[in-house]
């Protein structure tokens, strides 16, 4: 008499359940490559079909897309402060530093479009909640407050400064991606000149 072994659906390999954390990763890898696939619209379906598991591992992992994007919105966001992190400690001269982090921002914006569109998105429905560029900026106002405070400067223009950095270079970069009419290092250079102005007035007591 033939037995009929029952089959393991999607998702549900054999062996010892997946650590959270780990389908988590897995997940929002799978995310990555769905968003390179079929743009910054991709929905829960193709990320489940993109890891080859169902939905409803998808769901376990996730309440819902947002949280979803939030997860990428936060991995994202940690890996450039890192990087920003990493490249300030590279070098001593500060020009050198604001060009390294201009790179750093440039680079993210060229390399993952359809991201930035959907966490550009992602952000501007998070209704003052703290999205991808608040976290960025917060993060490089740090940067900026140790960097003046080691000048014997004061560190109180870094937090504006922060968020016009970032805003600058994302909406230079976007421009840049459309018309590439300057190559991308030049494109940094230039950036970097802006800045690099108003560095120079750092410190300076502001007009009563």
């Amino acid at each position: 008499m033939n037995e009929t072994v029952p089959r393991r659906g999607r998702g549900r390999p054999p062996g010892p359940p997946v650590d959270p954390q780990v389908r988590r990763e897995e997940l929002l890898d799978a995310a990555e490559r769905a968003i390179g696939r079929s743009g910054p619209d991709v929905s829960l379906a193709q990320v489940a079909d993109e890891a080859g598991l169902t939905r409803s591992a998808v769901y376990a992992a996730f309440a819902d897309r947002e949280a979803l994007v939030s997860a990428l919105a936060r991995r994202h966001s940690e890996q450039v402060v890192q990087r920003l992190w990493e490249v300030t400690r590279q070098v001593e001269d500060p020009r050198e530093q604001t060009r390294l982090s201009v790179e750093v921002l440039a680079a993210w914006f060229d390399e993952n479009p359809d991201l930035a569109t959907m966490l550009d998105r992602h952000d501007e429905n998070r209704s003052g909640r703290q999205g991808r560029r608040s976290f960025i900026a917060s993060s490089l106002a740090e940067i900026l407050e140790d960097g003046f405070r080691a000048r014997g400067l004061d560190p109180a223009p870094a937090a504006t400064w922060a968020r016009g950095l970032v805003g600058a270079v994302s909406s230079a970069v976007r421009w840049w991606a459309q018309t590439r009419e300057v190559g991308r290092d030049e494109l940094v250079e230039h950036l970097t000149a802006l800045i690099w102005s108003g560095f120079d007035g750092a410190g300076r007591q502001s007009p009563s």
